[in-house]
């Protein structure tokens, strides 16, 4: 009896050892499976194949789902997945995707957390494209400590994090943040490698130039736009959209500087990109209306006329009667002929009306851009004398942008001026003189003493003052206005 129970148990040992065998080598097949597919939408993500990248994804996630359910494995691929939806623009999937990859990296032990301040920072971009700000600046803050634990294999993306925050703080006109960040940005990108990286070097360097640029620091524009040039030269080339906007840049800064004649030469290379392409290129428009602002800004205005108009043509052509970026020259050449008194006002409001209604369509009524537009219609229609009606789109507009860019913003700033005036000459002095000291408050705050808008905002203030008598108040204003006209930065 005792034999046959031995031989039982013998039998009983081999054939669960014959199971746990086929286990592990179903295990091991199984994970070596894993390995050689997740390399592979590993390079198609790597090479810029999105598509490619979640075709393969999707196809391994089933299976992910139910063979690591709490592993960093199924982590990975959710992450590479949000990644690459969002590099494709299609944030709807890629944000609850990244959120996902996000509990899940949080829930489960590790070593390096890099990858938890990748996943912030593309959360980051997701809302920073959708020009939600405020939610993108705490996502990207959250990602710079993680990713600062680990700098030499997150150069790149420690970039990417710290220009964005330097943008977000020039949106919000504090500049000596912004100025900071993107010096940390710049030093992060260059600890890190490839051909891609270069690209975003040479945005962050544009980026610290505009700073200096507002600011009224020329020379220190000048070589940081040089800088940038050096490098969009050689990639993506010379011949590249991003490339005419760092000419266009550097010639508007040469011509601060009295240096007019190598402006026109960076005018002309400009001009140049600007033919590379046939005339039904879509990224021809965009030079066209870079090349419309530098002239504009050159007080070249028959020649900026003729260059949106031609931006429009190829808007119109190649990407149709709603395009956002027609939305864009459509309200260039708006302004334009709304601010410069050799053009027919009464040409500016269908380009501006027209401007509006695709913002509109295209992004939302609560969108910063569409509310850039309510902003510009209602300076127009001060113009014109229809103070109501100024006062009803600057009051639209201000509260959209308190919301995205910040209650003390310059672009509140501007807008509080438009319902000031306009309140002004409708005899709202009370709430003129309300709004307006708010906009110069935000402007002494964030613009150097010298800077020509504040010497606007303080004439604004005054004129409310003149008109209710009050010289002793006005008086001083306009003193310091003058001061400011002698020897103006900026504007």
């Amino acid at each position: 009896m005792g034999r046959y129970i031995l031989v039982g148990i013998v039998v009983i040992f081999v054939v669960c050892a014959v199971t746990w065998q086929g286990l592990l080598a179903f295990r091991h097949k199984r994970d070596d499976q894993w390995v050689a597919t997740y390399q592979q939408a590993s390079q198609a993500f790597g090479g810029g194949n999105y598509s490619e990248a979640e075709r393969v994804l999707l196809t391994v996630l089933p299976s992910a789902e139910k063979w690591y359910p709490r592993d960093r494995r199924l982590a990975d691929a959710l992450g590479m997945l949000g990644k690459s939806y969002r590099a494709d623009h299609n944030y709807q999937q890629a944000e609850p995707i990244l959120r996902r990859a996000l509990e899940l990296y949080e829930s489960i032990p590790l070593g390096d957390k890099s990858e938890i301040g990748r996943i912030r920072l593309n959360l980051g971009n997701i809302y920073r494209d959708q020009n939600r700000y405020q939610e993108a600046e705490q996502y990207y803050l959250e990602a710079l400590p993680i990713l600062e634990k680990n700098p030499l294999p997150t150069g790149f993306d420690r970039g990417g994090a710290l220009l964005n925050l330097g943008y977000i703080r020039v949106l919000q006109g504090r500049y000596s943040e912004a100025e900071d960040f993107l010096k940390r940005s710049i030093t992060a990108y260059g600890s890190a490698y490839g051909a891609f990286v270069q690209q975003d070097l040479s945005n962050a360097i544009s980026q610290l130039a505009n700073v200096y640029d507002f600011e009224g620091r020329y020379p220190e524009a000048k070589e940081q736009y040089v800088k940038a040039l050096a490098i969009q030269e050689k990639i993506p080339g010379p011949n590249s959209v991003d490339m005419s906007g760092i000419l266009t840049g550097l010639a508007d800064v040469y011509t601060k500087l009295g240096q007019t004649s190598k402006a026109k030469e960076e005018l002309k290379r400009a001009r140049e990109i600007g033919h590379q392409s046939g005339p039904g290129d879509h990224p021809n428009g965009l030079v066209l209306d870079e090349l419309g602002r530098a002239a504009e800004r050159a007080g070249k205005y028959a020649e900026a006329e003729g260059l949106y108009k031609q931006s429009i043509d190829v808007f119109e052509t190649t990407a149709g009667p709603e395009a956002r970026d027609l939305a864009m020259s459509l309200a260039d050449l708006g302004r334009l002929y709304r601010d410069e008194e050799q053009f027919d006002i009464h040409k500016a409001e269908p380009l501006l009306d027209r401007a509006l209604s695709i913002r509109e369509k295209a992004l939302g009524r609560e969108h910063p851009e569409t509310a850039g537009m309510l902003s510009d219609l209602s300076l127009l229609y001060f113009y014109e004398h229809r103070y109501k009606e100024a006062e009803d789109f600057a009051a639209r507009a201000l509260p959209i942008e308190e919301k995205t860019y910040g209650p003390e913003s310059l672009e509140v700033s501007t807008t509080l001026n438009r319902l000031g005036i306009s309140e002004r000459d409708d005899q709202k002095l009370m709430q003129a003189e309300s709004a307006l000291k708010r906009a110069l408050a935000i402007r002494e705050k964030k613009l150097p003493a010298s800077h020509s808008w504040i010497a606007i905002s303080l004439e604004n203030l005054a004129s409310v003052y003149t008109v209710q008598g009050r010289m002793d108040k006005a008086g001083p204003l306009l003193a310091r206005a003058q001061a400011i006209r002698a020897h103006p930065t900026g504007g």
